[in-house]
């Protein structure tokens, strides 16, 4: 499975976990075969459920050095009941619980 496939396949299981949560979910459509509209240019997803706002990258197997821009961007935009989240799922062969997580939350 290509990386792209690998990528876009987590972001629908994240979609999904957010919505199994009670969340009301939006991920922005593909804007090219190269990649998406991520929001604010670092987010994949937001989602919304009571006053609870989450925004969430999403990751496979890496930080991919997201987790450095995240430590900084947590700290400048500090919201009441908005959090800043990176999600990396971490590739079944090396993790043998299906669907684990492992989140940062700022």
């Amino acid at each position: 499975m290509s990386a792209v496939a690998k990528g876009s396949r987590s972001e629908r299981d994240a979609k999904s976990d957010l919505e199994e949560e009670g969340f009301i979910v939006f991920k922005p459509q593909k804007t090219s075969r190269f990649g998406t509209q991520d929001i604010f240019n670092m987010f994949d997803i937001v989602a919304i459920k009571d006053s609870q706002l989450r925004f969430v990258q999403v990751k496979t197997n890496s930080t991919a050095g997201f987790l450095k821009k995240l430590k900084k961007w947590g700290p400048e935009h500090i919201i009441t009941n908005v959090s800043w989240e990176l999600w990396v799922r971490i590739d079944q062969r090396k993790n043998p619980i299906k669907g684990k997580w492992k989140k940062y939350l700022y």
